[in-house]
């Protein structure tokens, strides 16, 4: 843990660097054999005065595509509720219930999971394979693109209640 601590940095935007000096051996980190699996591991204490405490955040989760990727993100939702975050996810209008019912709160946004779902299957990416797709796949991607600030600003549509997003967590497709 102490190695740890000396080549990882925390940045103010969240990402850790890691600085692994070049003539670092790994003999320096007292790897024991394979044969003491089960074996009792002796922690560092963990230092108290190092933990801060983190106000709530208001979390907006932006998803874009079919139930199989919304799913794994209430999940993830769920999990930020428990840890006393209050957790938007915005997805598509047809994934309402499915989303109120796991307990997050719900903002649609546009575009319509079966025509891309269709789109994605057609052309195994994301290049039209006919030129009169581009306009309906334009109209897709505007309606998503203008759906996602108001998922991060705008109150609650069911119960006015303002929100302004502290963090967002989105899929891909989100970003048009």
């Amino acid at each position: 843990m102490k190695m740890l601590n000396r080549i990882a940095t925390v940045k103010d935007d969240g990402t850790v660097v890691v600085d692994v000096p070049s003539n670092f051996e790994t003999t320096s980190l007292n790897l024991r054999s394979e044969n003491t699996y089960g074996e009792a591991v002796d922690e560092e204490p963990v230092d108290l005065t190092d933990l801060q405490y983190r106000p709530p955040m208001q979390i907006v989760i932006l998803i874009v595509g079919t139930r199989g990727d919304v799913q794994p993100f209430v999940a993830i939702g769920k999990r930020l509720q428990d840890y006393g975050h209050r957790v938007r996810l915005a997805t598509h209008a047809n994934f309402r219930e499915f989303v109120l019912t796991a307990g997050l709160e719900f903002y649609p946004l546009g575009g319509d999971p079966k025509i891309l779902a269709e789109y994605m299957v057609k052309n195994k990416g994301f290049l039209p394979s006919a030129p009169s797709e581009i306009p309906i796949q334009r109209k897709q991607i505007k309606e998503i693109i203008f759906s996602l600030l108001p998922a991060c600003k705008d109150p609650d549509i069911d119960t006015g209640i303002p929100f302004k997003v502290d963090a967002i967590i989105a899929n891909p497709p989100a970003y048009g």
